[in-house]
């Protein structure tokens, strides 16, 4: 019978990492090679020369693993029997041909009393995923569990942990908490297997550094779960970056993973909640997710799918929302359960993630205009044509350990509209505004919106005097452009600036020498910058306010 539990005081300790020979572990039965005494953690990636998918994968054939207690536990896969509330899908999905590679344990000879690890990552999708043995010693009554990962230095491994993406360059986010990946209700730490994960981006700067895992947990009276979805489906995990995650209710990003994560999204569109004009999709595989586009209006989608569009890889997704979590706080505990310190090195473990960007997107901006109309203040209205995206799949840096691991790769990218975002310096100007996108009408997914509907601005029309001109009764149509141009000739506003809420999403499709196709999407905020290109023409000679209306 499972038993909630929770962690009381983290043990300061000094983990030391030495790395470990190749192992023969099956059945129980362990066989150690010149195991150094002091050694707590196998790195068994550790100074390889090549990152192939050639890399012993003998953890498949694992049935058990010795413990550090002595004690034998079966393994998170093993489809015979274990123990834990792990979904079936998540313990089971970590065969090496589906990209996951194991590169760090505490078990089989290695570890310290109650430290018993076992990590994956997953070459395509970038996802690491941990898995956690509680043993009864360790047993107290909580009833959510949260892990803390805490980088050491400044890195961008976490740069797709937000509600928007980052780039890699910016390194201000240390933490994450995850919750645990279980079928119990409580979210809580349960005897056997624990297991959570997050996605990983390819930091290319990132060099030697260790990451520390450490279990957290804090006990309710009571939890409510809020947001646009139903946050009671058991492939949920609540992350977040913010440093107060256990003081009372705060706003986490809700992710969903594995067939659950497929039964969102159908849910979802079942409840018309959230992708109203998509009802009559029917999602039954992780290809059938990404094909009928719904991948990138998600906030962030990894999976992967075979020709069927079935599931081949873990899927893991998130919502352009945020869910709520909170209750009557009783305690905040960090505990028996020892946390780890893990290398990351390349050395030790490979280049983890699969990509990144290195510089921020951005979106093109026609700077000439088309005179739309009169408004009531007297000054004329004016639309400025759609952005269009720039050259992103220039800034994609694809992890190098993949070169050799995968058939190809491609990269595009789509621009929506969100109507919960409202960016109000999109030129990156430090002005006001001068132009803004009107409320758009073309309904994509809820509040999310094909890019149709122009930007709009006023122009005070001048004559050739430089004074203003009321009533202005010319017709309508004439253009004029926008930024100064090229030789210096004034433009209509010089120091235009705009409101936006346009969202980029970059989609990374990488085809596997397996055959599968795995697909990694994340939305990111583009700035806006005017194509300059336009005006080699010369047109901008012959159109307000070059060229001053007579009257």
């Amino acid at each position: 019978m499972k038993k909630n539990v929770m962690s009381v005081l983290i043990l300061a300790s000094s983990v030391i990492l030495v790395s470990c020979s190749t192992e023969s572990v099956e059945t129980g039965d362990l066989t150690l090679k010149n195991k150094s005494k002091n050694a707590l953690v196998c790195y068994p990636k550790r100074n390889l020369k090549t990152r192939t998918s050639s890399v012993d994968n003998s953890w498949e054939t694992w049935e058990t693993v010795t413990l550090h207690s002595g004690k034998l536990a079966y393994t998170p896969w093993n489809e015979k029997v274990t123990s834990g509330a792990i979904p079936y899908d998540i313990r089971t999905d970590i065969k090496s041909e589906k990209g996951w590679d194991l590169i760090a344990h505490t078990v089989n000879g290695y570890g310290d009393v109650g430290m018993n690890y076992i990590v994956f990552h997953n070459r395509y999708t970038g996802i690491l995923k941990v898995f956690y043995y509680l043993e009864p010693e360790q047993a107290a009554l909580q009833n959510t569990a949260i892990w803390k990962l805490h980088f050491e230095t400044p890195q961008s491994c976490l740069a797709f942990s937000g509600p928007y993406a980052s780039i890699s360059t910016k390194k201000d986010v240390n933490d994450i908490y995850l919750g645990n990946i279980t079928n119990d209700d409580s979210k809580g730490y349960t005897l056997g297997w624990n297991c959570f994960q997050t996605e990983l981006a390819y930091d290319p700067d990132y060099k030697d550094s260790k990451v520390q895992i450490i279990p957290t947990s804090m006990t309710t009276s009571q939890i409510h779960l809020y947001g646009n979805l139903d946050a009671k489906t058991e492939g949920l995990i609540i992350s977040t970056t913010n440093t107060n995650v256990l003081n009372g209710g705060i706003n986490m990003t809700a992710n969903f993973a594995g067939k659950k994560a497929e039964e969102w999204v159908g849910k979802a569109l079942t409840d018309n909640k959230l992708f109203k004009k998509a009802s009559s999709l029917l999602i039954s595989g992780a290809g059938a997710i990404v094909s009928s586009g719904i991948s990138s209006l998600l906030g962030s989608f990894v999976g992967g799918f075979d020709k069927s569009q079935q599931t081949t890889q873990s899927v893991q997704l998130r919502t352009s929302g945020t869910l709520k979590l909170d209750g009557e706080l009783k305690s905040i505990q960090s505990g028996i359960i020892m946390p780890l310190d893990l290398s990351l090195s390349p050395n030790d473990v490979g280049h983890l993630g699969v990509w990144c960007l290195t510089q921020e997107p951005f979106l093109w901006m026609y700077p000439y205009a088309t005179q739309t109309g009169k408004v009531l203040n007297g000054l004329h209205q004016y639309s400025l044509s759609i952005p269009t995206a720039g050259l992103c799949d220039t800034l994609v840096e694809m992890n190098p350990d993949l070169k050799f691991q995968i058939e190809s790769y491609s990269v595009d990218c789509n621009v929506y509209q969100n109507d919960t975002l409202h960016i109000n310096d999109a030129f990156r100007k430090g002005n006001g505004c001068d132009g803004w996108a009107p409320y758009p009408t073309n309904l994509l997914y809820n509040h999310t919106y094909f890019p149709r509907d122009p930007y709009l601005t006023y122009i005070g029309l001048k004559n050739k005097n430089g004074d203003f001109i009321d009533n202005y009764t010319g017709s309508e149509g004439f253009e004029t452009f926008i930024p100064n141009a090229p030789d210096g000739t004034r433009g209509a506003i010089p120091y235009f600036n705009a409101q936006s809420n346009y969202v980029l999403v970059v989609n990374v499709t990488i085809k596997t020498k397996q055959g599968d196709t795995v697909v990694s999407s994340h939305t990111f905020i583009p700035y806006i910058k005017w194509d300059y290109d336009s005006f080699s023409d010369g047109m901008y000679l012959n159109d307000y306010p070059a060229v001053p209306i007579d009257d």
